[in-house]
């Protein structure tokens, strides 16, 4: 179900860089090999399917949840330095800092243009959320240090802003164009929230469990960038005598020993199994959500499911 239309989304990406001038196409060509998760085009795509409903007129709106996706990877990478992106090097190492950001403008515009066509407020209204939301909470975390007070309630503020509400609007945004009534979008808002939290908590987690070769990312990325998340926070929590974190989080020069270092001590602790236990809360919470929309079709309920279970064991 939606291999289809998820098929259809892939041309469309490529359409649209293929569109536009050789240098965005050699970079887009770069970008779009297929490897991506497409989680977003297919939370749109489940929450707008109905049986009677042309999804091919939906498609646009699919594709450009999936160009705002991207362009904020593309500008995260230069914010985080990022090596690679997907096993392979990001993009402002391969090309350059400013070609990073203007093709994630690029790509954004795009994914603008797409969302205009439906000529719909209330989904231009859902976008403009989704954008500030992932803006304010990018700053508020950049801004943080470990001497904050409720340091893990900022946190799921933050995760709240960024992940949290884009799966919420795609969820939502797909309610509204399927048809559904205020209450019904606002039930699938709160699946996607839910399904956002829990994501990024398991993003967050296998920063520090995970290898290189299966994430495509760098191991403790976000630690040698001093992004402080669950894990790193739950440590501090329960280990505020440790210094070697204070230290590394203070040292603008921190040594592969000293990340190495902090990396152990978290998953030295509780952090780790305090992190995975969080997320199966959301989990569940998503879960239990699904049994409160209008009666689904069985394949629907059935994918929600598995899209909810799967999402606990990634390995990437």
């Amino acid at each position: 179900m939606f291999e289809k239309e998820l098929n259809l989304v892939e041309e469309r990406l490529k359409q649209v860089v293929e569109a536009s001038g050789p240098e965005i196409n050699e970079v887009g060509d770069y970008i779009f090999n297929g490897t991506g998760k497409r989680i977003r085009p297919t939370l749109f795509l489940i929450a707008a399917y109905r049986r009677d409903l042309d999804m091919l007129s939906l498609l646009d709106a699919a594709v450009a949840f999936e160009l705002m996706h991207t362009a904020s990877l593309l500008h995260d990478d230069v914010i985080d330095q990022a090596l690679t992106r997907r096993g392979k090097e990001a993009v402002h190492i391969r090309w350059s800092n400013k070609i990073s950001v203007l093709s994630g403008d690029y790509l954004l515009s795009q994914a603008f243009k797409m969302l205009v066509g439906y000529e719909n407020w209330r989904l231009m209204n859902i976008v403009v959320n989704i954008v500030e939301n992932m803006a304010e909470g990018e700053v508020e975390q950049a801004f943080a240090v470990t001497s904050l007070p409720d340091l893990e309630a900022r946190y799921f503020r933050w995760i709240s802003k960024k992940s949290a509400a884009f799966f919420a609007g795609c969820c939502r945004a797909g309610s509204l164009l399927g048809g559904d009534d205020y209450h019904e979008q606002l039930l699938w808002s709160e699946f996607g929230y839910n399904l956002g939290i829990a994501f990024q908590l398991i993003d967050d987690l296998l920063d520090y469990t995970s290898e290189e070769e299966v994430t495509g990312k760098p191991r403790y990325g976000d630690l040698s960038n001093k992004v402080i998340t669950l894990p790193l926070i739950r440590t501090i929590n329960l280990k505020p005598e440790e210094g070697n974190i204070n230290r590394l989080l203070q040292d603008n020069q921190a040594t592969g020993s000293q990340i190495g270092a902090v990396a152990q001590a978290v998953l030295d602790g509780d952090g780790p199994a305090y992190t995975y236990r969080k997320a199966e809360e959301h989990a569940r919470q998503a879960a239990a959500i699904i049994n409160k929309l209008q009666p689904l079709n069985r394949d629907k309920s059935e994918i929600l499911e598995q899209l909810t279970r799967e999402l606990l064991l990634r390995k990437k």
